[in-house]
């Protein structure tokens, strides 16, 4: 009869602890660019990014509703998460395409695939990386061109 009630214990935090983790990430931004994610394209608006569940985040455009449930991996470098709550593209020419979110933290800094379009322009030339913009909640952009892509 412990065993059970151990093991139903046991089961319960846990599913505790992963329903208070689930919406541990809540941002709201406005994106004054059209971008990509998922090989879906996105209209320039006001958007909401979630953590339903860990690793995985969701990007809904709040106006139209459109979302995308996307996996993610931890960023690849304390250096990504410098205390600024963001998301960060990466553009080619006229192209931008959703790298990385962070809530400022490095817990909560979450690195995107590349898509196969835009590794299809990163190989189509090497010798013009790509440019990163990094995006406030309040629509602020910041260009950096001397930071590195992140490709996993």
């Amino acid at each position: 009869m412990r065993r059970i009630l151990s093991v139903t214990a046991t089961i319960a935090i846990c599913l505790f602890a992963t329903a208070a983790y689930a919406q541990s990430l809540r941002l709201r931004f406005h994106v004054p660019f059209a971008f990509s994610l998922k090989n879906k394209t996105f209209p320039a608006g006001e958007y909401e990014v979630t953590q339903p569940v860990h690793f995985f985040l969701n990007v809904r455009n709040l106006g139209n509703q459109t979302a995308v449930f996307e996996p993610v991996a931890p960023a690849q470098s304390r250096k990504e998460a410098n205390g600024r709550v963001r998301l960060v593209f990466h553009r080619y020419d006229n192209e931008y395409f959703l790298a990385f979110v962070s809530d400022g933290s490095w817990e909560s800094t979450y690195d995107f695939r590349m898509s196969k379009e835009e590794m299809q322009l990163a190989n189509a030339n090497p010798r013009q990386p790509a440019s990163i913009v990094s995006i406030t909640p309040i629509g602020t952009s910041e260009v950096a061109s001397d930071l590195p892509r992140h490709v996993w």
